[in-house]
């Protein structure tokens, strides 16, 4: 009897387990509190920054693009299609701060994620300014050189 009283072998493996358990155990909470950041969130906002940069790239190429063919004389329109989400969100094309910065600034509707791209230097000879968003159908950009 007093043999088993004081052999410790046993404690030392039942105390390995406890322990071991208790670090699996904090790690996989750790892990599963943070898997919708890790997962979901993180490469979202990176999708949705990126279709935000290709679609302000997009605006800008065709502008100056139209700028490059516009009469001398007359008017030009030409209608675009985008994409109608970027990510999970909808968004805003906005070029009323091209006047003075040269910029399209894209922005999310729900949240304060934006992208801003440059035009090119047109916004000196020819003012930009327009909202357009991805809820709405028809996107047209016009010009007129006798207004």
């Amino acid at each position: 009897m007093r043999n088993i009283l004081n052999d410790e072998q046993g404690v030392s493996v039942l105390l390995e387990y406890i322990l071991l358990s208790i670090i699996c155990i904090s790690f996989f909470l750790m892990i599963s509190l943070n898997a919708d950041e890790i997962f979901i969130e993180r490469p979202n906002d990176v999708v949705m920054e990126n279709e935000f940069s290709d679609i302000g790239n997009m605006m800008s190429t065709m502008i100056t693009d139209m700028y490059l063919i516009l009469p001398a004389n007359g008017e030009i329109e030409t209608g675009y299609r985008i994409p109608a989400r970027a990510g999970s969100e909808e968004y805003t094309i906005n070029a009323d701060v091209a006047i003075t910065d040269q910029i399209i600034e894209v922005s999310s509707l729900s949240s304060d994620k934006k992208v801003r791209v440059t035009i090119g230097g047109i916004a000196t000879t020819m003012p930009i300014n327009g909202t357009a968003s991805s809820s709405s159908t028809n996107h047209m950009i016009s010009y007129d050189s006798r207004r």
